[in-house]
């Protein structure tokens, strides 16, 4: 099958779980993000690639509504998730930050037991009815993290007693003990040692057969090694978006080939 055909075939409709268009960010007067257009495939890692400031983060907030909590940003455009309208008014952007989950660059588990952590969502949106759903849930997202097997006999411990890498993978667990469709990640292993990051690397490749997962990283190697898609925004600008090995060996924009290759950055 030739590279052609291939895309086309990647991008059946019903291979797409997100659809951005005309998407604008304005932070008070600064025009933070200009008119991006993209498709994120389903059961794909996306990667947001670029230099500080060029608008990744930002988009990535959009997509699960966490600008509407910056007094100053205003979203213009269209986003969908499975067709639906995000933005519209009979959206709760509670029930959507259950779908869409987030996982953030520095861990920040809450100052509770690690079971606490994980049981926090499943609790606030009614996902069980009993202590053993709730029991199950917990024990199902630390398996799908990778850290049952290390803390399943420290479940009343703090989860802020763990380590770095551990705390992030707890903080993974509890992104998707709401069970999400979407995962969210911005620089998630930039906290993190070489071990950690390598781990977190692996259990992002496995997520990706529950999950569509997009992240945000300003390593260009781990964009390489985790992601299918790959996304370069310059400036506010989405500048070129396709698959990683196309835009790390044979980019169509010479700004994404200057970033690539150290030139812009």
């Amino acid at each position: 099958m030739d590279d052609q055909l291939m895309t086309e075939r990647l991008v059946d409709a019903q291979d797409i779980k997100i659809t951005a268009r005309g998407v604008q960010v304005y932070y008070g007067e600064k025009h933070a993000l200009k008119d991006v257009d993209v498709d994120i495939l389903t059961n794909t890692v996306t990667a947001f690639i670029g230099p500080s400031g060029c608008g990744k983060s930002t988009f990535l907030r959009c997509l699960n509504r966490m600008n509407d909590t910056v007094s100053i940003a205003r979203v213009e455009g269209d986003i969908r998730i499975d067709g639906e309208d995000i933005y519209d008014s009979r959206v709760d952007p509670v029930q959507l930050r259950a779908k869409v989950g987030m996982v953030f660059q520095k861990p920040n588990p809450f100052p509770k037991s690690i079971y606490d952590n994980v049981a926090y969502g499943p609790k606030i949106h009614g996902l069980a009815r009993t202590k053993a759903d709730l029991d199950t849930i917990v024990e199902e997202s630390l398996r799908k993290a990778a850290l049952w097997n290390e803390v399943k006999d420290r479940l009343k411990e703090s989860g802020t007693g763990l380590s770095g890498g551990q705390q992030q993978r707890l903080c993974i667990a509890r992104a998707i003990a709401t069970g999400p469709e979407v995962l969210l990640m911005d620089e998630p292993c930039s906290a993190l040692d070489p071990i950690a990051t390598a781990q977190v690397e692996e259990l992002i490749d496995e997520l990706r057969a529950k999950f569509s997962v997009v992240i945000v990283t300003h390593s260009m190697q781990q964009a390489a090694r985790v992601s299918q898609q790959t996304a370069f925004f310059h400036l506010g600008n989405l500048v070129e978006y396709g698959n990683t090995s196309k835009i790390f060996t044979n980019p169509d924009d010479p700004r994404t080939e200057s970033y690539i290759t150290g030139r812009i950055g």
